[in-house]
This record gives structure tokens, C-alpha cells and sequence, in this order.
């Protein structure tokens, strides 16, 4: 049968479908390339809070006769389990003491990150119907957002550097980018070879860059999330460093400062190339 419609028609309609096919693609989520946003001091101590509570609704539903056992590893070590509960409970409290403004408790979290993957090895050995299971499958939600928001995974790899950069410091980082690039600027006001468009355009960009790192102050001081802000600077910053790149300004230190310190603000969200 010879079609009637139109060529026209149908070009309309492959069209249609072609883009409704790429929209269908384009809403998809990116997992593979989505990053968690950055936790607040108030998110993450709640989530070590958690931790220890977690701890101990495992604990208190393991069985008695299990807890006063003893276990034999493969290389025919023994582990008093009662011991080993109770020093897990003393390192997720002393996580909880430790973690603070002016410390990030890095070192606490590795001891009880790796504390966790060897209990978290026995129980995945365990039968599913051993007392304690849901408990610490549960427990294993808490540890894998906690392995997260420091920067590393749960269960804990070997050789893993589990690192975090407090509110304070961060705030701190992104004041001195501002600061710095608040000196850049008048670097190129004293500049005299620079041409006056081109200078007026690079101003600009330096006050743009100093009202995004002061926005990420704010945000960060004020516990909100910020690292959409933060990769708006980095944007920021690209833009300008094309300009440097281009243009033989004689002093570069203050520029080289806001570098600096642009990178430690993007070890502390996570956002490092």
C-alpha cells in the first residue's frame, strides 16, 4: 500500500519522536556522576550520634551466650566478644567527645570505621537469622553515610585517609579567597599595560568571584548547604585564569593565593578534579 501522508508529516513526526527520546535521556539521573553535598558540623555530629546509638541497639539485641563467647579468627587468634563490644562502645564515644568546630575527629573515624568492617565481616558470614542482623544492617546505613561525608566508603578500605574540613575552616577558606582576590584587583587597577576595556571586564569578574566566596561564607557559617555556590566559583575562577593566562599582568601573587585556597575549599565539598 502506498502511504498518503505527506513528507513533511512525517519529518514532523521523526522529529517528535527523536526529541522526546532525548528528553526521555537527558531526565534521566547521573548517578555515576552525582556527588553528595557536603554534611554541617550539626548534620555530621547528629550522624555520629546515630552511630552510637546504633551501636548500642546492636549490642543490646545480640544474644547473651554470644557476647560471652569466645571467637577463633583463621590464623587461630581468640576474641572475647564481650571485650571487643566494649571497646567499640569506648571508640564511637569517644568519636562523639571528640568531634568538634576546631577538630574534625578524622583519626576517631578511621578507628571506628575499620572496627565496624571487621564486625561488619563477621555478620555478613553470620545466618541471616542471627539475633542482632537487622540491628546491624541498620548500623550499616549510619556507617556508610558517616564513611561518606569523610570523604571514603563503609565497608573501609585498606589504606583509606578518611578526612573532613570543618565549618570554621571552610568559612575561613572562602574569606580568604575573597580577601585575596580583593588584592588581585587592585593589582590590576596599578596595572598601567593593561587595556582600559579589557581591566574594566577583568574587575568585573574579581567582583563577581569576591560576592560568590562571600556567599559560601555565609552559607557554610550559617550550617545550609553550599556546593552548587562552590561550583559556581570554581566557574568563576576558570573564567578568570583564562583571563591571566592571556594577559602578562606583572604580580601574580594574590591571584596564585586565591588558587591556593580555591583548591582547599574544593577538598572540603568533595568537588577535587
Amino acid at each position: 500500500m502506498t502511504s498518503t501522508r505527506s513528507p513533511s508529516i512525517i519529518a514532523a513526526r521523526t522529529q517528535t519522536i527523536l526529541l522526546a527520546g532525548a528528553l526521555s535521556l537527558w531526565s534521566m539521573p547521573v548517578f555515576a556522576q552525582a556527588r553528595p553535598e557536603r554534611l554541617s558540623d550539626k548534620a555530621v555530629k547528629t550522624l555520629i550520634e546515630q552511630v552510637d546509638e546504633g551501636r548500642d541497639k546492636f549490642e543490646g539485641n545480640l544474644d547473651g551466650q554470644f557476647k560471652a563467647s569466645t571467637l577463633r579468627g583463621p590464623g587461630g587468634g581468640e576474641t572475647k566478644v564481650a571485650g571487643a563490644l566494649q571497646d567499640y562502645q569506648d571508640n564511637t564515644q569517644k568519636l562523639k567527645d571528640r568531634f568538634t568546630p576546631d577538630y574534625s575527629a578524622s583519626a576517631e573515624v578511621t578507628t571506628v570505621l575499620k572496627q565496624s568492617t571487621a564486625i561488619d565481616a563477621f555478620m555478613q558470614g553470620a545466618p541471616s537469622a542471627m539475633k542482632g542482623r537487622s540491628e546491624w544492617d541498620q548500623q550499616s546505613t549510619n556507617l556508610k553515610r558517616l564513611a561518606e561525608s569523610y570523604g571514603t566508603t563503609f565497608p573501609f578500605p585498606d589504606g583509606a585517609t578518611p578526612s573532613r574540613v570543618n565549618d570554621k575552616e571552610t568559612a575561613a577558606t572562602a574569606t580568604a579567597i575573597a580577601t585575596a582576590a580583593d588584592r588581585f584587583k587592585d593589582d590590576l587597577d596599578k596595572d598601567k599595560t593593561l587595556p582600559k576595556a579589557d581591566k574594566d571586564a577583568a574587575k568585573k569578574d574579581v567582583e563577581l568571584l569576591i560576592k560568590q566566596a562571600d556567599a559560601v561564607k555565609s552559607r557554610t557559617t550559617d550550617g545550609k548547604p553550599a556546593t552548587g555556590e562552590v561550583r559556581q566559583l570554581v566557574e568563576q575562577v576558570a573564567t578568570l585564569q583564562t583571563f591571566v593566562g592571556a594577559h602578562p599582568i606583572p604580580t601574580l601573587t594574590n591571584w596564585q593565593a586565591v588558587e591556593t585556597s580555591l583548591g582547599k575549599l574544593q577538598q572540603a565539598f568533595g568537588l577535587t578534579p
